[in-house]
């Protein structure tokens, strides 16, 4: 800023110079020609006169080069004008659709897409939501049109594939899916984590395990699903993998097996049972425990209360309590052990134990079947039926209990399987309220 501040005041200092000079010094300027008449003219100036003319002269032929220039591009600038206001417009109305087909407005999606489509003149851009606002608008033949011609474009192919999986899938068309989600998998790190998971879920359906651990090995490679999810799949395709050499008779494989999925999930309660059967049959009864009191400490499942049980079936009932305590201690705060606890003393006619346990267990667990057992034990104990009553009818009011529900259709199990017997889902059932559900009042 100095510098230019400085060259400033001394062009300005040599121009004051130079106009001084030339006035005190004027100088006498001749000019003579010939025309075509042969007639002589003549012109008598001075050197600051002829400086200002010549200066004049140029400044109106710049005037005028610069008006013939803005002429002569104007029709190009407008045009260019015009351009930018298309694309602008179309920019907007993608921008636009894109939100219509976001907040579920088939009608205006279509119209605006047919705007982009028509200002942009780019199916490169204006594909996607051509094919989504046809998938909205219900127009399936046109959204898989418009899908499929966005797969022969190497920077569109994989959302085209997408689209059309996510068509396929609708359509309940399984085997197109697989076919689909094998594609854009095999596109490569671009794949997101979802894909992964259908292609994942895709095969299972299948019965393609050896494909489906090919998938897990591969998702862990790209980073595409998260340690927890990769840790969980790998665990449903070892017990899967368990449960088919079980069947073939290789109890030790299968147990190897079984311990790989509990090791790789410790919270999935289906993999602890199982794993623990297998050891017991195997006459590991303490292994059996260990793996069913480490499941236990995160995850307190009535399912493993009933698998403690039976690794020694023929044990009396101050034994069983004996075992079931050292679940409990693993966990203290684990209703479903004071529950069981509580009916056994109950059994027992050990009245203070058993409200010991079920007070705990309504404490922790209010459920109707804590809530009748309450009522039992007024009964029992007390013959009060006014306080039995009373628990009955918490019992009825109470919410539902958990139990396995699949997240997608919402059916109840009467136990976990890896893929949903209603719906096809999965890995969907999971160890839940049921939405909506209604408390049965036990009969005590």
């Amino acid at each position: 800023m100095i510098r230019r501040l400085v060259l400033f005041f001394i062009l300005t200092a040599l121009l004051v110079a130079a106009t001084v000079w030339l006035v005190d010094h004027p100088g006498a300027v001749v000019i003579t020609w010939t025309d075509w008449a042969e007639r002589e003219w003549r012109v008598d100036t001075y050197v600051p006169i002829l400086i200002l003319a010549t200066g004049c002269i140029l400044v109106v032929v710049a005037a005028v080069v610069w008006l013939l220039n803005l002429l002569l591009k104007a029709p190009r600038r407008f045009a260019a004008r015009r351009r930018t206001a298309r694309l602008h417009e179309g920019y907007r109305a993608l921008s636009d659709g894109l939100a219509a087909v976001a907040t579920g407005d088939p009608r205006r999606a279509r119209k605006l897409a047919h705007r982009a489509e028509r200002l942009l003149d780019d199916p490169s851009m204006t594909s996607l939501l051509t094919a989504q606002a046809a998938e909205i608008s219900g127009n399936q033949a046109e959204a898989w049109d418009r899908f499929q011609a966005m797969t022969e474009r190497p920077e569109t192919a994989l959302l085209g594939l997408k689209g059309l999986l996510g068509l396929a899938l609708k359509r309940d068309d399984r085997p197109k899916a697989l076919d689909l989600a094998q594609r854009a998998w095999s596109m490569g790190g671009t794949a997101s984590g979802d894909l992964a998971s259908t292609l994942f879920e895709l095969q299972v359906q299948a019965g393609a395990w050896d494909e489906a651990q090919v998938t897990i090995n591969e998702a862990r490679k790209r980073k595409a699903l998260s340690g927890a999810e990769l840790l969980h799949n790998q665990a449903v395709l070892h017990l899967e993998h368990s449960r088919r050499v079980e069947t073939s008779g290789a109890t030790k494989a299968a147990m190897k097996l079984a311990l790989k999925a509990h090791f790789a999930d410790p919270m999935m309660v289906p993999a602890a049972t199982y794993a623990a059967s297998l050891l017991h049959r195997l006459g590991k009864n303490g292994k059996a425990m260990d793996v069913l009191l480490s499941t236990w400490r995160a995850s307190p499942h009535p399912a493993l209360v009933e698998a403690a049980l039976a690794l020694a079936p023929g044990e009396s009932v101050p034994q069983k309590m004996n075992r079931l305590k050292k679940l409990l201690q693993a966990n203290p705060t684990a209703a479903e052990g004071h529950i069981a606890l509580g009916e056994m003393a109950l059994a027992r006619s050990a009245w203070g134990e058993a409200r010991t346990h079920l007070e705990l267990a309504a404490a922790h667990l209010p459920s109707p079947r804590v809530f009748s057992l309450l009522a039992r034990l007024e009964r029992d104990e007390k013959n009060d039926e006014a306080a039995a009553e009373e628990w009955l009818h918490r019992a009825a009011t109470a919410p539902a209990e958990c139990a396995w529900v699949c997240s997608a259709c919402s059916r109840q199990s009467p136990v976990w399987t890896l893929i949903c017997p209603s719906c096809g889902t999965v890995d969907g059932i999971e160890w839940r309220k049921p939405f909506g559900a209604r408390n049965a009042l036990a009969v005590v």
